[in-house]
């Protein structure tokens, strides 16, 4: 489910907004709660609020840690130093609300877990009406008593199904074309739970977008996939998971008590399950109308989420949907939770099941790091009396052994460098992406099996590995070597997520490189694949999306940028690829006109990854930053990062601040040395030769500026790319246009809707007798005349001029007049 749907939820957009003080938002895990909340931020409604976002905790967070989060979150918002821990959290928080009376307006998402929330938020409140509070939660709490009587509060709860339209639009936003029938049918069937939907839209993109479904077809797809996302929901809270049973047969009614659950099999303690029903939003309070005994509270499950379980916990389960109920919970814990169904399967000693689950899964096993899990299964719980002789047994030993046995069938043999991958997904979060590559390195040289004559487990083995190395290779800066091992990935994981991954680095290694036409087409690949329930596609997405936000940011298309980092949304702390949202982000900053925002966010994120800032995400950091710094008239700053790299992702910045600073020889140089041909760059090509360009006409060649011009036109168009023309000073816009040479954008509405780079000013601080020829030299003076007019020897004026050329940065008599007019001389 895309986390931004900026199409949906509007109406709700005003009831958020007119409540100034207190709008908590109460509604299930299939409501969109989060949604609503991120769609309704991403229109800035309140741009004079500092906005502190807190998403949703732990469920075993603490009051004190939640509230340290929240204090450590204000002080990055206002941009203040955190105090010192003197005492407890929330009043440390209260005491920097007081100090910093800005307004400050609080998102705490999902709360339902946090001890004493509404007394806090009360408190919190009674500071003033500088704060403003937005809550989701999925329990009522006492929320009502905050609420009742203000006219400035609201409780949302009801309001939050989808619309027709609103399903219409998000159908829209998944690119699918439906009937106005059809889009009522899946609202009505999904009763416009907006998980619910969600999930319908992006199954029917996965099957056939184009096939017209019949009523009969249709609810089968719906009812499916609403199994499959409440089966989600129930595995993934860690109170349910082992209980998953017990939540089917409670809904045997759908009337919930006390009573009615304690009557349940397997459940030792009733009042603990059913808190953990009523906190997981499953069931809601109801009216009783005589279904409960006196004085018990009774609760209800919605009545579609209802009918799912009924459906899966039925013996008769319908076999047009599946072929048994057993079959819907396998499938769906070893498509998206491999680890939970490893872990039933060991509780009910099904060790057959066990040995499946494992067989079939454990290259997502490994890739999630559960490979301890799988050896526990095999070498410790495993019966005695389970033959050793077994193939599957055998097989599956040799496999965690991670080593060749002598008699074994060859094709179980060759996971030989388990260890040695394992070691380099440790090195890769520490950042270690040299010794990573070392490693990678001696394992590469192994010939290239034929995967056409592999059976599949071995293939997507072969898969995995190759997508291990080529992502090491992708964050070490190794592009060439990168694209080789993830092409491999991408063909030995067919089939499994590994095709999927593969596709959206080479997506992000393209976009990265500015091959907007060769990103295009992985990012097409990477999106025929369906999205992966549960947290795995959080680990998987973000290399397409950042790929999808880079290309159109190469076109200067914003919009669809904005729309793909907000669905993206800050980077997990365990992101690997961080630096390339951080450095899309500072490009969308940049051609949003807010650099100073985009400086402030990297800025902050910096803290969580500053022991991973080496190897590309290093690089792409700093590019990012030093462009925001420029477009601010920061030279100093944006000189710290980059002037000492040579990596042709940061030579824009690098001769941009060497044009900007006045120093256009400097700037030629660096347009000169070729990275980025060296290396298959052709956006940062073209960006460069524009900048030489720009560079040779303030240095008075307008033959080499033409011709600088034409290569950048070239590149440009062989890349698919018009970003690069809006990176020069708008003051160059005339002189650019005078060169006579056709380009592929209009550039003066594209330079006053985009450009944001501006001259830099910069003072150059000459010596009286520097200053005296500097004079000479503008009022037509030689060095002879100079030589004669001061009385000095030819040699002494020399010596001056040269002088003079380094600190005004050109080489040359006419190169010094023409800088003299764009400097500050003292």
């Amino acid at each position: 489910m895309p986390r931004t749907l900026p199409l949906s939820r509007r109406r709700l957009f005003s009831v958020l907004s007119a409540h100034s003080e207190l709008a908590v938002i109460l509604g299930g895990p299939f409501s969109g709660k989060t949604t609503l909340v991120d769609t309704w931020l991403a229109t800035d409604p309140c741009p004079e609020w500092a906005p502190v976002v807190i998403p949703e905790p732990a469920h075993d967070v603490t009051p004190e840690t939640y509230w340290a989060t929240v204090a450590s979150s204000l002080c990055t918002s206002l941009g203040v130093d955190e105090p010192v821990a003197a005492e407890g959290s929330f009043d440390s928080l209260c005491s920097i609300l007081v100090r910093h009376p800005r307004p400050v307006m609080f998102v705490l998402d999902g709360v339902r877990s946090v001890e004493a929330i509404e007394d806090r938020v009360g408190q919190l409140l009674r500071l003033g009406p500088q704060v403003r509070m937005v809550v989701t939660s999925r329990a009522a709490g006492s929320w009502a008593e905050l609420v009742d009587g203000h006219p400035h509060r609201t409780i949302v709860g009801d309001d939050l199904a989808f619309t027709v339209d609103e399903t219409a639009a998000l159908c829209r936003l998944f690119g699918l074309a439906r009937d106005q029938r059809t889009i009522e049918w899946i609202t009505r069937r999904t009763e416009g739970f907006a998980a619910f939907v969600a999930a319908v839209c992006a199954t029917l993109r996965a099957e056939k977008p184009d096939r017209v479904y019949g009523t009969d077809a249709l609810d089968v797809l719906v009812d499916s996939t609403v199994d499959l996302v409440v089966m989600h929901v129930v595995a993934a809270d860690p109170s349910l998971a082992l209980s998953s049973r017990s939540v089917l047969v409670s809904a045997a009614p759908n009337t919930v008590t006390e009573s009615s659950i304690s009557a349940l099999p397997h459940i030792d303690d009733s009042d603990a399950f059913l808190t953990a029903l009523t906190e997981s939003g499953l069931i809601e309070a109801c009216s009783t109308d005589g279904d409960s005994t006196d004085g018990e509270t009774a609760w209800r499950y919605p009545e579609v989420v209802h009918r799912s379980l009924l459906r899966v916990g039925s013996a008769e389960y319908p076999k047009e949907l599946w072929d048994a109920r057993s079959a819907l919970i396998d499938y769906w814990l070893q498509r998206s939770r491999p680890d939970i169904a490893l872990e039933h399967a060991v509780e009910r000693r099904d060790w057959r099941c066990a040995i499946d689950i494992v067989e079939k899964n454990w290259v997502a096993l490994y890739g999630s790091g559960s490979l301890r899990s799988l050896g526990i299964v095999l070498l410790e719980l495993l019966p005695d009396d389970m033959t050793t002789n077994d193939r599957t047994v055998a097989s599956l030993r040799t496999i965690t052994r991670a080593r060749n046995k002598a008699g074994e069938p060859e094709q179980w043999a060759f996971p030989r460098s388990f260890e040695t991958i394992l070691r380099l997904g440790s090195l890769r979060m520490q950042g270690a992406y040299d010794e990573a590559m070392e490693v990678c390195d001696g394992l590469a040289t192994e010939p290239v099996p034929n995967f056409e004559t592999l059976d599949g487990t071995t293939r997507h083995a072969h898969g995995l590995k190759y997508l291990n190395f080529g992502t090491v290779y992708l964050l070490g800066g190794r592009t060439t070597d990168a694209g080789t091992m993830l092409r491999r990935a991408h063909t030995a994981g067919r089939g499994v997520f590994v095709e999927r991954e593969a596709a959206g680095k080479l997506a992000l290694l393209e976009a990265l490189r500015g091959r907007t036409h060769e990103a295009t087409r992985w990012i097409e690949e990477e999106l025929r694949h369906p999205p992966i329930m549960g947290e795995a596609e959080a680990l998987i997405r973000t290399a397409g999306l950042v790929a999808t936000a880079l290309v159109a940011l190469d076109r200067l298309d914003t919009g669809t940028a904005f729309r793909a980092l907000s669905e993206l949304g800050t980077p997990r702390h365990t992101e690997e690829l961080w630096a390339a949202v951080m450095y899309a982000r500072g490009r969308l900053a940049l051609l949003s006109g807010v650099p100073a925002d985009g400086l402030l966010y990297i800025d902050s994120e910096l803290q969580h990854f500053s022991h991973r800032l080496t190897g590309i995400s290093a690089v792409l950091v700093d590019a990012a930053r030093a462009d925001l710094h420029l477009a601010l008239g920061e030279a100093r700053a944006a000189r710290e990062l980059v002037d000492s790299s040579t990596h042709p992702l940061t030579a824009p910045a690098r001769a941009r601040l060497r044009l900007l600073g006045g120093d256009p020889g400097g700037a030629e140089v660096i347009v000169h040395r070729g990275d980025a041909a060296r290396e298959h760059c052709p956006a940062v090509g073209a960006e460069l030769a524009l900048i030489g360009s720009v560079a040779s006409l303030r240095l008075g060649r307008r033959t080499d500026a033409r011709r600088h011009l034409q290569r950048a036109v070239v590149l440009a168009e062989h890349a698919g790319v018009t970003r690069p023309f809006v990176g020069v000073p708008p003051s160059a816009v005339r002189d650019i246009l005078s060169l006579g040479v056709d380009l592929p954008i209009d550039l003066d509405p594209a330079m006053v809707e985009y450009g944001i780079f501006r001259e830099i000013r910069v003072v150059v601080r000459l010596t009286p007798r520097e200053r005296a020829v500097l004079d000479a030299l503008l009022a037509g003076g030689t060095a002879s005349t100079i030589a004669k007019e001061q009385f000095v020897t030819l040699n002494t004026v020399k010596t001056q001029l040269r002088s003079l050329y380094r600190k005004l940065g050109v080489h040359s008599r006419e190169e010094a007049i023409a800088q003299a007019h764009r400097l500050v001389v003292g």
